[in-house]
Protein backbone atom coordinates (compact mmCIF):
# COMPACT_ATOMS: atom_id res chain seq x y z
CA UNK A 1 0.00 0.00 0.00
CA UNK A 2 1.29 3.23 -1.12
CA UNK A 3 1.51 5.64 2.29
CA UNK A 4 -0.15 8.74 2.45
CA UNK A 5 3.00 11.05 2.39
CA UNK A 6 3.98 9.53 -0.85
CA UNK A 7 0.92 9.44 -2.42
CA UNK A 8 0.47 13.46 -1.64
CA UNK A 9 4.25 14.29 -2.63
CA UNK A 10 3.61 12.10 -6.08
CA UNK A 11 -0.07 14.19 -6.61
CA UNK A 12 2.20 17.32 -5.77
CA UNK A 13 4.93 16.40 -8.36
CA UNK A 14 1.96 15.29 -10.70
CA UNK A 15 0.21 19.23 -10.52
CA UNK A 16 3.39 20.69 -11.04
CA UNK A 17 4.32 18.83 -14.02
CA UNK A 18 0.82 19.61 -15.52
CA UNK A 19 1.35 23.26 -14.31
CA UNK A 20 4.25 23.37 -16.38
CA UNK A 21 2.84 21.95 -19.36
CA UNK A 22 -0.17 24.39 -19.43
CA UNK A 23 2.54 27.07 -19.15
CA UNK A 24 4.55 26.28 -21.73
CA UNK A 25 6.47 29.24 -22.87
CA UNK A 26 6.47 31.35 -26.22
CA UNK A 27 9.86 30.86 -28.50
CA UNK A 28 11.97 33.50 -28.38
CA UNK A 29 13.68 34.40 -31.71
CA UNK A 30 16.77 35.43 -33.35
CA UNK A 31 18.02 38.74 -35.64
CA UNK A 32 17.19 35.70 -38.26
CA UNK A 33 13.97 34.35 -37.02
CA UNK A 34 15.31 31.76 -35.82
CA UNK A 35 14.67 29.99 -33.00
CA UNK A 36 17.05 30.43 -30.06
CA UNK A 37 18.43 27.40 -29.34
CA UNK A 38 19.85 25.67 -25.90
CA UNK A 39 23.24 25.36 -25.29
CA UNK A 40 22.29 21.30 -25.61
CA UNK A 41 21.50 22.65 -29.10
CA UNK A 42 18.32 20.83 -29.06
CA UNK A 43 15.25 23.51 -29.84
CA UNK A 44 13.60 25.12 -26.71
CA UNK A 45 10.25 23.32 -25.75
CA UNK A 46 8.31 26.38 -26.71
CA UNK A 47 5.28 27.33 -28.36
CA UNK A 48 5.94 27.85 -31.96
CA UNK A 49 3.78 30.61 -33.95
CA UNK A 50 1.17 29.75 -35.94
CA UNK A 51 0.90 30.04 -39.91
CA UNK A 52 -0.40 34.04 -40.63
CA UNK A 53 -3.97 33.84 -40.83
CA UNK A 54 -5.13 33.83 -44.48
CA UNK A 55 -5.88 37.31 -45.76
CA UNK A 56 -3.55 39.23 -42.74
CA UNK A 57 -1.15 41.40 -43.51
CA UNK A 58 1.96 41.16 -41.35
CA UNK A 59 3.46 44.76 -39.96
CA UNK A 60 7.32 45.43 -39.24
CA UNK A 61 6.33 45.01 -35.44
CA UNK A 62 5.36 40.94 -36.81
CA UNK A 63 1.88 42.06 -35.72
CA UNK A 64 -0.76 41.77 -38.16
CA UNK A 65 -3.27 43.52 -39.41
CA UNK A 66 -7.20 42.56 -41.09
CA UNK A 67 -9.31 44.96 -42.22
CA UNK A 68 -11.93 42.74 -43.96
CA UNK A 69 -12.69 39.06 -44.69
CA UNK A 70 -14.72 37.48 -47.17
CA UNK A 71 -18.11 36.43 -45.98
CA UNK A 72 -18.44 32.66 -46.24
CA UNK A 73 -22.35 31.58 -47.73
CA UNK A 74 -24.84 31.32 -45.49
CA UNK A 75 -26.91 29.78 -46.28
CA UNK A 76 -27.54 25.75 -46.50
CA UNK A 77 -30.91 24.89 -45.85
CA UNK A 78 -34.44 26.25 -45.92
CA UNK A 79 -35.39 24.21 -43.00
CA UNK A 80 -34.44 23.36 -39.06
CA UNK A 81 -32.54 25.77 -36.74
CA UNK A 82 -28.73 25.37 -36.87
CA UNK A 83 -28.44 27.98 -34.39
CA UNK A 84 -25.49 27.23 -31.61
CA UNK A 85 -24.63 29.04 -28.16
CA UNK A 86 -21.08 29.75 -27.16
CA UNK A 87 -22.17 31.58 -23.49
CA UNK A 88 -20.44 30.73 -20.62
CA UNK A 89 -22.66 30.01 -17.69
CA UNK A 90 -22.06 32.17 -14.79
CA UNK A 91 -19.69 29.92 -12.23
CA UNK A 92 -18.53 27.68 -15.37
CA UNK A 93 -15.33 27.19 -17.28
CA UNK A 94 -14.20 30.54 -19.07
CA UNK A 95 -12.63 29.92 -22.76
CA UNK A 96 -9.09 30.21 -23.69
CA UNK A 97 -9.05 33.87 -25.00
CA UNK A 98 -6.83 32.30 -28.10
CA UNK A 99 -4.03 29.58 -29.07
CA UNK A 100 -0.63 30.48 -27.70
CA UNK A 101 0.36 29.97 -30.67
CA UNK A 102 -1.64 33.10 -31.86
CA UNK A 103 -0.72 35.27 -29.65
CA UNK A 104 2.85 36.16 -31.96
CA UNK A 105 0.46 38.54 -33.80
CA UNK A 106 -1.84 39.72 -30.97
CA UNK A 107 -0.78 42.65 -28.73
CA UNK A 108 -3.69 42.27 -26.58
CA UNK A 109 -7.24 40.86 -25.92
CA UNK A 110 -9.13 42.16 -23.71
CA UNK A 111 -12.34 40.26 -22.00
CA UNK A 112 -15.12 41.23 -19.70
CA UNK A 113 -14.04 39.44 -16.70
CA UNK A 114 -18.22 38.24 -16.07
CA UNK A 115 -20.55 37.26 -17.99
CA UNK A 116 -23.12 40.52 -19.19
CA UNK A 117 -26.31 38.08 -18.58
CA UNK A 118 -29.44 38.81 -20.88
CA UNK A 119 -28.53 41.51 -23.77
CA UNK A 120 -30.28 41.74 -26.58
CA UNK A 121 -28.40 40.19 -29.65
CA UNK A 122 -29.70 42.19 -31.92
CA UNK A 123 -29.09 46.17 -30.62
CA UNK A 124 -26.34 46.85 -32.87
CA UNK A 125 -24.31 45.58 -35.82
CA UNK A 126 -20.51 46.73 -36.34
CA UNK A 127 -17.60 45.23 -37.89
CA UNK A 128 -14.33 44.57 -35.58
CA UNK A 129 -10.85 45.09 -37.67
CA UNK A 130 -7.01 44.30 -36.25
CA UNK A 131 -4.73 46.77 -36.87
CA UNK A 132 -1.58 46.12 -35.72
CA UNK A 133 -2.28 43.52 -33.33
CA UNK A 134 -4.85 45.66 -31.87
CA UNK A 135 -8.52 44.88 -31.85
CA UNK A 136 -11.00 48.19 -32.76
CA UNK A 137 -14.41 48.64 -33.30
CA UNK A 138 -14.72 50.15 -37.18
CA UNK A 139 -16.76 53.35 -36.97
CA UNK A 140 -17.39 56.28 -39.43
CA UNK A 141 -14.51 58.75 -38.93
CA UNK A 142 -10.80 58.54 -37.61
CA UNK A 143 -11.46 57.95 -34.04
CA UNK A 144 -12.28 54.28 -34.00
CA UNK A 145 -12.28 52.83 -30.14
CA UNK A 146 -10.45 49.83 -29.33
CA UNK A 147 -12.59 46.82 -28.11
CA UNK A 148 -13.14 44.89 -24.75
CA UNK A 149 -14.92 41.55 -25.87
CA UNK A 150 -17.51 40.00 -23.68
CA UNK A 151 -16.87 37.24 -21.31
CA UNK A 152 -15.85 33.94 -22.63
CA UNK A 153 -15.46 34.74 -26.39
CA UNK A 154 -12.34 33.10 -27.42
CA UNK A 155 -10.34 33.56 -30.97
CA UNK A 156 -9.01 31.39 -33.32
CA UNK A 157 -8.54 29.88 -37.39
CA UNK A 158 -11.60 28.83 -38.67
CA UNK A 159 -11.66 26.14 -41.38
CA UNK A 160 -10.45 28.06 -44.60
CA UNK A 161 -8.12 29.72 -41.90
CA UNK A 162 -9.16 32.94 -41.49
CA UNK A 163 -9.20 34.32 -37.85
CA UNK A 164 -12.63 34.65 -36.24
CA UNK A 165 -14.08 34.95 -33.00
CA UNK A 166 -16.47 31.90 -31.37
CA UNK A 167 -14.66 29.56 -34.16
CA UNK A 168 -16.20 26.16 -34.29
CA UNK A 169 -19.47 27.37 -33.64
CA UNK A 170 -22.48 28.39 -35.79
CA UNK A 171 -21.98 31.65 -34.42
CA UNK A 172 -18.29 32.08 -35.41
CA UNK A 173 -17.40 35.46 -37.67
CA UNK A 174 -14.32 36.56 -39.07
CA UNK A 175 -12.67 39.05 -37.94
CA UNK A 176 -13.09 42.21 -40.74
CA UNK A 177 -17.23 40.93 -40.99
CA UNK A 178 -19.71 42.32 -39.65
CA UNK A 179 -20.59 41.17 -35.64
CA UNK A 180 -23.70 41.33 -34.18
CA UNK A 181 -22.43 43.88 -30.92
CA UNK A 182 -25.36 43.64 -28.59
CA UNK A 183 -25.55 46.66 -26.64
CA UNK A 184 -22.06 48.31 -25.96
CA UNK A 185 -20.55 50.99 -24.10
CA UNK A 186 -19.56 54.32 -24.93
CA UNK A 187 -16.31 54.96 -25.21
CA UNK A 188 -14.13 55.06 -21.70
CA UNK A 189 -10.19 55.04 -20.76
CA UNK A 190 -8.56 51.96 -22.06
CA UNK A 191 -6.51 50.88 -19.26
CA UNK A 192 -2.52 52.03 -19.53
CA UNK A 193 -1.13 49.22 -20.12
CA UNK A 194 -3.48 48.13 -23.29
CA UNK A 195 -3.49 52.17 -24.62
CA UNK A 196 0.30 52.07 -24.27
CA UNK A 197 0.42 48.84 -26.07
CA UNK A 198 -1.75 49.83 -29.07
CA UNK A 199 -1.58 53.57 -28.94
CA UNK A 200 -4.79 54.59 -28.44
CA UNK A 201 -6.39 55.89 -25.42
CA UNK A 202 -10.43 54.75 -25.80
CA UNK A 203 -12.04 50.94 -25.61
CA UNK A 204 -15.73 49.95 -25.85
CA UNK A 205 -16.84 46.90 -23.98
CA UNK A 206 -19.57 45.21 -26.46
CA UNK A 207 -22.17 42.29 -24.79
CA UNK A 208 -22.08 39.63 -27.99
CA UNK A 209 -20.11 39.15 -30.95
CA UNK A 210 -22.17 37.12 -33.10
CA UNK A 211 -22.43 35.90 -36.57
CA UNK A 212 -25.77 37.74 -38.06
CA UNK A 213 -26.32 34.75 -40.15
CA UNK A 214 -26.46 32.37 -37.43
CA UNK A 215 -30.32 32.44 -36.71
CA UNK A 216 -31.79 30.39 -39.94
CA UNK A 217 -35.04 30.96 -38.67
CA UNK A 218 -34.76 34.72 -39.14
CA UNK A 219 -34.27 33.92 -42.93
CA UNK A 220 -35.68 30.72 -44.19
CA UNK A 221 -39.13 32.05 -44.00
CA UNK A 222 -38.62 34.61 -46.39
CA UNK A 223 -36.39 32.57 -48.19
CA UNK A 224 -39.57 29.97 -48.63
CA UNK A 225 -41.47 33.04 -50.05
CA UNK A 226 -39.01 34.33 -52.28
CA UNK A 227 -39.49 30.79 -53.92
CA UNK A 228 -42.68 30.87 -54.21
CA UNK A 229 -43.04 34.16 -55.97
CA UNK A 230 -40.02 33.10 -58.03
CA UNK A 231 -40.85 29.61 -58.82
CA UNK A 232 -37.03 29.19 -57.24
CA UNK A 233 -36.14 25.46 -56.55
CA UNK A 234 -35.17 25.51 -53.10
CA UNK A 235 -31.22 25.17 -54.91
CA UNK A 236 -31.77 28.24 -56.44
CA UNK A 237 -33.11 29.86 -54.25
CA UNK A 238 -30.22 29.04 -51.83
CA UNK A 239 -27.17 29.84 -54.48
CA UNK A 240 -28.66 33.06 -55.09
CA UNK A 241 -29.50 34.11 -51.70
CA UNK A 242 -25.70 33.44 -50.97
CA UNK A 243 -24.31 35.05 -54.23
CA UNK A 244 -26.51 38.35 -53.10
CA UNK A 245 -25.14 38.31 -49.41
CA UNK A 246 -22.16 37.65 -50.56
CA UNK A 247 -21.85 40.58 -53.34
CA UNK A 248 -23.34 42.80 -50.50
CA UNK A 249 -20.76 42.19 -47.93
CA UNK A 250 -17.87 42.91 -50.00
CA UNK A 251 -19.56 46.09 -51.31
CA UNK A 252 -20.05 47.21 -47.71
CA UNK A 253 -16.01 46.30 -47.27
CA UNK A 254 -15.29 48.49 -50.47
CA UNK A 255 -18.12 51.42 -49.18
CA UNK A 256 -16.08 51.24 -45.39
CA UNK A 257 -12.01 51.14 -46.98
CA UNK A 258 -12.95 53.75 -49.30
CA UNK A 259 -12.82 51.83 -52.61
CA UNK A 260 -16.12 53.15 -54.39
CA UNK A 261 -19.04 55.46 -53.24
CA UNK A 262 -21.51 52.45 -55.45
CA UNK A 263 -24.68 52.12 -53.31
CA UNK A 264 -24.57 49.09 -51.10
CA UNK A 265 -26.35 45.94 -52.70
CA UNK A 266 -29.68 45.51 -51.71
CA UNK A 267 -30.77 41.78 -50.98
CA UNK A 268 -34.16 42.09 -49.05
CA UNK A 269 -36.17 40.67 -51.77
CA UNK A 270 -35.06 37.39 -50.20
CA UNK A 271 -34.94 38.34 -46.47
CA UNK A 272 -37.95 40.43 -46.46
CA UNK A 273 -35.83 43.38 -44.20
Amino acid sequence: MIRPALLSLAVMLLTACTQQAEQQPLCTFDENGEIVLRSSNAEAACVEPAPIPTGATQEPSGRITILEAPLPKPFSTLAGDSSNSVAVEEGGPVAEAMPAELSYYIRAYPRATEPAGDVLDLGSEHTVVLRDGCFFLDREGSDDPLVQFPYGTRIGVDPEGYLAFNTGTTLSVRVGLPAQTGWFTEPYDAPDDIAALCKADKMVGVTTLLNPFAYPERFNPALRRYGERSGATPTQILARANQCAVRHAQREADRRLGRTTDDPINCSRFWGF
